[in-house]
C-alpha cells in the first residue's frame, strides 16, 4: 500500500504513515511506552504466547482447564481490551461466576505481562489510547504530527480503534487543532462483529463529526448489473442502513444461478466445474 501511495504522490509519501492500526501504535509506543512503566524495547506477545501465559495463570489459580478453557478466557479478555476495559472495569460489569473468574485471571495475566515488559496484541491500541489520554504533551505531539487522517474499511473498526481515532483527530472544544479526517467504508459490508467490530462507528459517523460530508460511491467496476441488482435487493433488508443503489456499466451479464450444495466440498466442486466450463467455452469461441 505504501508503494502505491508513493507512486501517486511521490516523495511526500516518505513523511506519511501508511500502516495498520497496530503497526502505527507499535511505532508510537516504541517512543512513549516508558511513560507507562515499560521500556521502549518491550516484547509483543502473539496469540500463542498470550494463551501460553494464560494457561500458566489458570493453573496457578487451580482452575479446571475444561471448565475454564484458556482460549475461551483469552477471548473474553481480548473482547474487554477491545472495549478499553481494564481488569477492574471488566469486573464491575460481570454478570456471572465465569466472568468473575475471568476478571480475576485478567488481573493476574496483565500483571505478569507488565512484569515481563510485554504487551499482547490487544494492548497495543489500548496502551496507545492510555498514553494520549493521560499525557497532554504526548497528545500535543501526535496531534501536530497527524494533520490529515484517512481510515480504510471503517465499518470494521472496534471501540478501541474508534477512540484512538477520536483522540488523534480531536474535538473543537479541546486546546489542540482538529485534524482533517476521511474514512472509507460500507456499513453493508460489516462482517467482523464477532471480532469486536462496531457498526455504529460508520452508521453514526455524521453524528460524531457533524461537519462531515458523505460521498456515495455507487458505481461498481467488478460485477454485472444482474449481480448488483440481486445484492441491492438483499441488502435493502438491513436495518438502519444508509440508502444507496449499486450500478454498473458492464451490462446485465448472465442470469444468476442458484445452487443448493450438500456440503462445503460439494460447493467448492460446483464452483470448480463452473470455472472449467467457462474456460472451455472461451477456448471454443477463440
Amino acid at each position: 500500500m505504501k508503494e502505491r501511495v508513493a507512486h501517486l504522490v511521490g516523495d511526500r509519501a516518505k513523511s506519511m504513515w501508511v500502516s495498520t492500526f497496530h503497526s502505527a501504535c507499535v511505532r508510537i509506543l516504541r517512543t512513549e511506552a516508558v511513560r507507562l512503566g515499560y521500556s521502549n524495547s518491550f516484547t509483543i506477545y502473539d496469540s500463542g504466547d498470550s494463551i501460553a501465559l494464560l494457561k500458566r495463570v489458570l493453573t496457578d489459580m487451580n482452575l479446571d482447564p475444561k471448565q475454564y478453557a484458556p482460549r475461551a478466557v483469552h477471548s473474553h479478555i481480548s473482547a474487554a481490551k477491545n472495549e478499553l476495559l481494564g481488569p477492574a472495569d471488566y469486573l464491575q460489569g460481570t454478570t456471572n461466576h465465569f466472568e468473575q473468574v475471568v476478571a480475576e485471571a485478567y488481573a493476574v495475566y496483565q500483571k505478569r505481562l507488565t512484569q515481563s515488559n510485554a504487551m499482547d496484541f490487544d494492548d497495543l491500541i489500548m496502551k496507545t489510547v492510555e498514553v494520549l489520554q493521560r499525557f497532554p504533551e504526548a497528545k500535543a505531539k501526535y496531534r501536530s504530527r497527524f494533520r490529515h487522517i484517512l481510515v480504510d474499511e471503517y465499518q470494521d473498526t472496534n471501540h478501541a480503534q474508534y477512540i484512538l481515532i477520536r483522540e488523534l483527530v480531536g474535538l473543537p472544544t479541546e486546546p489542540f487543532p482538529v485534524a482533517e479526517l476521511c474514512v472509507v467504508g460500507d456499513a453493508d459490508q460489516s462482517i467482523y462483529a464477532f471480532r469486536g467490530a462496531n457498526i455504529r462507528n460508520i452508521l453514526q459517523f455524521e453524528e460524531d463529526y457533524q461537519d462531515a460530508s458523505t460521498i456515495l460511491l455507487e458505481q461498481n467496476y467488478r460485477s454485472t448489473q444482474n449481480i448488483l441488482s440481486a445484492a441491492n435487493s438483499v441488502i435493502s433488508n438491513n436495518a438502519g442502513r444508509k440508502e444507496k443503489n449499486l450500478w454498473s456499466e458492464a451490462g446485465s451479464g448472465h442470469p444468476i444461478v442458484g445452487y443448493v450444495a450438500e456440503s462445503d466440498t460439494d460447493e467448492a466442486n460446483f464452483v470448480c466445474r463452473e470455472i472449467r466450463s467457462e474456460e472451455h467455452t472461451s477456448e471454443l469461441q477463440s
